[in-house]
């Protein structure tokens, strides 16, 4: 049966990112959360999409110039006007912290770039010291990375994030022992989804925020979906649960 995992969030309703969206989240009664990290030249890892301030935020530049401190104190809700405008990026560990509270899976995406060599042994470390090993998955478009942490750590689960078309993903999955795929929904078909499945392979599709397209990809019976509109793809989801 598929579950819904908020994008960064409930990212539709709340800045991206922060404690407001995660908070929002758990609210809703998604399964879920899928988010982001960085590992900053101070070691701090900050959650956040993107390398370069300015499309959430007032100011400019690169994260990577950034202290943790300095890092948090910047207004991330620029396009949330109001109540949540002056939301901040959380750091890791307080979002690990507050996961402590609940029982909400975690899809951590690594983010390309910046201190790439050390953040997934960080990200494990870190996830390790809160106990979240089994209700966590960590993914990324680095697929070097998921393999080193694949073979530095087996009892994670890893999936490989993509956006354009790969040939015999499957056997891909098999031959590095990754455990899940992580497309861009218009990449798959129900054929892929059973294919993956028979394999032992999950599939987490991205971004959907279509109704018909949620109500699709649960019809094929993807593991998650992930949605910046989690409210709505809860609603479908139960829905459809319904109607078995």
């Amino acid at each position: 049966m598929s579950v819904i995992l908020a994008h960064r969030g409930a990212s539709k309703e709340r800045p991206e990112n922060t404690m407001a969206a995660f908070r929002r989240a758990e609210e809703l009664n998604v399964s879920g959360l899928e988010m982001d990290v960085h590992l900053l030249p101070d070691g701090t890892m900050i959650v956040r999409h993107d390398d370069n301030l300015g499309r959430c935020e007032s100011v400019s530049g690169s994260i990577y110039s950034l202290s943790g401190a300095e890092a948090q104190k910047i207004p991330v809700g620029k396009n949330h006007p109001g109540e949540f405008e002056n939301e901040t990026m959380p750091s890791f560990g307080e979002l690990l912290q507050w996961l402590q509270t609940n029982r909400m899976f975690l899809n951590v995406e690594i983010k390309p770039g910046g201190f790439l060599s050390e953040v997934g042994e960080r990200t494990v470390e870190a996830l390790e010291q809160y106990r979240m090993r089994e209700r966590c998955i960590i993914s990324s478009f680095d697929h070097h990375i998921l393999r080193e942490i694949k073979q530095r750590h087996p009892e994670y689960k890893v999936g490989i994030l993509y956006s354009q078309p790969c040939d015999d993903v499957v056997d891909y999955c098999l031959k590095y022992g990754f455990d899940a795929i992580h497309p861009y929904y218009r990449l798959i078909s129900e054929p892929l989804v059973r294919d993956c499945h028979r394999s032992g392979i999950a599939v987490n599709v991205w971004t959907v925020d279509e109704p018909d397209d949620i109500r699709r990809m649960i019809e094929w019976g993807v593991d998650s979906v992930i949605s910046n509109d989690a409210a709505a793809a809860q609603q479908i989801l139960d829905s459809c649960s319904g109607k078995r």
